[in-house]
Parts: structure tokens; sequence; C-alpha cells
């Protein structure tokens, strides 16, 4: 008989059997495959556990309604278009040698009601487009880019 080794994992002698042709080594049985030893690795290393994040909560900065605020200062694109359309009139009058102030019968009152506007926050789409239409194209333009900053006016 045969003394023990110092190795543990050592298996005993068993008489060896040739293999079956055309099989693999993982068809022959557990005691027939080969012996050898693959040493193991190190235990894995968690990773250190962080709280779960926390969503923010859902317009809790955003006072309501979602619309912006009232301007509370003028809108800048607003009195742009309304002096374009000080400085057009001027121009018209003047190159025509007077008979353009039959375009201040609708260019005063469209220009006075762009500078309300422009104090009231709210949108004014029809007087932007009556301004595009009639008044000049930049001011027109000027209010209708400004429209998306603008919350709609209330129907009552």
């Amino acid at each position: 008989m045969t003394t023990p080794s110092d190795d543990p994992y050592r298996r005993p002698d068993l008489p060896a059997e040739p293999p079956v042709s055309g099989s693999s080594p993982s068809d022959q049985p557990w005691d027939q495959q080969s012996s050898a030893v693959v040493p193991s690795s190190p235990p894995p290393v968690p990773y250190p556990q962080q709280p779960p994040a926390q969503p923010p909560a859902p317009y809790a900065h955003q006072p309501y309604p979602a619309y912006p605020q009232p301007a509370s200062a003028s809108s800048g694109l607003y009195l742009a278009a309304a002096v374009l359309n000080w400085v057009v009139l001027a121009i018209t009058v003047v190159s025509t040698l007077g008979l353009g102030i039959i375009a201040a019968a609708w260019m005063i009152p469209m220009t006075v009601m762009i500078h309300k506007g422009a104090k009231d926050g709210y949108k004014h789409t029809a007087l932007a487009v009556c301004t595009l239409l009639f008044c000049g194209l930049i001011a027109g333009i000027l209010m209708l880019v400004d429209e998306g900053n603008r919350r709609p006016k209330p129907l009552a």
C-alpha cells in the first residue's frame, strides 16, 4: 500500500482505460477525466455600496401654471419692433414728400399697441402678423420670435 502524500487533492491511482474513439473528454466518466487542478482566483472584492439615487420631484421648482410669469420690464424685441415701426413711418413720410402720411393711419395705432403689448407679457400673434404684413417684415418677425417667451392671453 502507498503512503498518503502531503497533497490532499491527489486522486488515487486508478488503472487507465483507453478512451473510446470519437468521444470527447466530457463524454468520459468523471474519474477518467483530466486530474489537473486549476488554482482558484481570489474572491472578487465587492464595490462599495452607494445609496440609490432619488429622482428629483417633478415640477417642484416651477410655479403653477407652467407658463412664464409676466415680464415686469418691457420686452426688448417688442420695443425694437415699435422703434423700427416709427423709423419706417418717418422714412415713408419723408420719401413720398408727405403723401406717406396716409400710411400713418394704420401704422401709428399698431405701433402704440406694440408699446402696450411690450409691457403686459401676453402673446399678441394677430398684432405680430398684421405688423409683418402692413408695417414691415423685420418688426413683425421680431414680434413673432418673442411669442415663445410669453403666455397666452386669458379669454375672459
